[in-house]
């Protein structure tokens, strides 16, 4: 995990920090419109999304203030070098203290492989050794998610569930209180609400859409959302570049 970090020089910077920009560099696909709605907001006094914003007004946490957040953020996990990489980390201060945020944005994209879920995931380790590196990675994922029951993850979408561990393990690297997952969606499809809302009723809350919902993880209070953005107007993206 890289400790340095700069600010944007606007969009530029966030396309150069993608695993693979040629092909994830799109209009109408999550991550240029997550960097469009993610610098535009940063002029506003929140430095929140609109419909992010409102997710957190409307709950405990009330008049969220950003105070820094990190594009493709990577978040280290056990069992091999890859990391969780968060479409945006964010370190906010509200009125029940501060809160670790990591966004998942999707447009048109599932949750990973065709919403690969755990259990797919565990299963397609190609030798003893990957297998092996996998159950690794998920035993240590599940100590930073609610506690269910025995197998109760199995088929949740194993890319939800490692970033919503990230917002917790961020919270403890931090020793923060409050932790929060938000999927900020540009006109997804349904099947990813239905994927997203598995995941919550997993963790026996319900999943509604613009509504946070809280569980704990440990001693940390964990809200989980889902907010619906809009695409990105021409106006607003030739503003922008």
């Amino acid at each position: 995990m890289n400790r340095l970090y700069i600010a944007t020089c606007g969009l530029g910077s966030w396309r150069e920090r993608l695993a693979n920009p040629d092909r994830q560099w799109k209009r109408r696909f999550s991550a240029l419109e997550t960097a469009v709605s993610w610098e535009r907001a940063s002029r506003t006094s929140s430095g929140l999304p609109g419909p992010i914003l409102e997710l957190f007004r409307n709950s405990i946490y009330d008049e969220p203030v950003l105070m820094f957040a990190v594009a493709e953020h990577k978040v280290p996990l056990a069992g091999g070098p890859a990391d969780s990489q968060c479409d945006v980390w964010a370190f906010l201060n509200t009125k029940v203290g501060a809160v670790s945020l990591t966004i998942e944005a999707k447009a048109r994209e599932s949750f990973g492989k065709s919403n690969q879920t755990l259990e797919q995931w565990l299963d397609a380790g190609k030798s003893k050794r990957a297998r092996k590196n996998r159950q690794d990675r998920w035993n240590d994922i599940k100590q930073h998610l609610p506690s269910v029951g025995e197998g109760g993850y199995s088929q949740i979408a194993y890319q939800l569930l490692h970033r919503c561990a990230a917002a917790v393990i961020e919270a403890k690297r931090l020793r923060l209180k409050n932790a929060a997952f938000v999927v900020q969606a540009f006109q997804s499809p349904e099947k990813s609400f239905d994927a997203f809302s598995q995941m919550c009723r997993t963790m026996a809350t319900t999943a509604e859409r613009g509504q946070m919902q809280f569980t704990n993880v440990g001693d940390i209070r964990l809200g989980i959302g889902w907010a619906d953005c809009l695409l990105a107007t021409d106006q607003e993206f030739a503003a922008m570049v």
